[in-house]
C-alpha cells in the first residue's frame, strides 16, 4: 500500500480518524504515520499498517484482512519469522490460505520461517528434499492451527 492513500497516514486525504479511535490514546502514535514511509518501509521497523494488521487480524478487521498479504511480504522481507507465525496463527482461514499460497508460490526458500509452527506439531524443518511428498502435512499445520493444537 502506498502511504499517500493509507488511512493511518494523518497527512493523507484518505486518513480515517474512526480507525484510530479504536486504539487507546497512549498507543495511537505507534499506529499513525505522517510521512512518505521513507523511514519505515526501507528500514528495520514496521509501518503502522503492518502493526495494525498484526494487532487486529484476529478480530477479523476488514483493513487488517485486506492488507495481510502485504504485511506477510514485509515480514518475510525483514526476516521476522516470529511475527510471521503470529500472523498466520491469528488470521482467519481464507486470509491464511491466501498468504500460504503466496508463500509457497513466491517464497519457497523462506518456508523455514515456519519452523516454530512445524516444531509444535513434531514436524521436521521443511527441506527441499521432502517438499513434494510431505507438503500436505506442513500445509495442514499452517492452514488449520486450531486442529493442530487440539491433537
Amino acid at each position: 500500500m502506498n502511504c499517500k492513500v493509507c488511512p493511518l497516514n494523518i497527512d493523507s486525504n484518505c486518513f480515517k480518524a474512526e480507525m484510530v479511535s479504536k486504539i487507546p490514546l497512549h498507543f495511537r502514535s505507534v499506529f499513525l504515520c505522517n510521512n512518505d514511509c521513507a523511514n519505515n518501509c526501507k528500514g528495520e521497523s514496521l509501518c503502522g499498517k503492518d502493526l495494525w494488521v498484526l494487532s487486529f487480524i484476529g478480530q477479523k478487521d476488514k483493513f487488517a484482512m485486506a492488507n495481510a498479504v502485504n504485511t506477510m511480504e514485509n515480514l518475510v522481507k525483514k526476516g521476522l519469522s516470529e511475527l510471521l507465525c503470529f500472523l498466520f496463527e491469528n488470521a482467519p482461514y481464507e486470509t491464511r490460505k491466501k498468504m500460504w499460497l503466496r508463500m509457497t508460490k513466491e517464497h519457497t526458500n523462506q518456508l523455514y520461517m515456519f519452523d516454530a509452527l512445524f516444531e509444535k506439531e513434531c514436524l521436521a524443518p521443511l527441506c527441499n528434499g521432502n517438499i513434494e511428498e510431505e507438503m500436505h502435512k506442513y500445509q495442514n499445520c499452517v492452514l488449520f492451527p486450531q486442529m493442530a493444537m487440539a491433537n
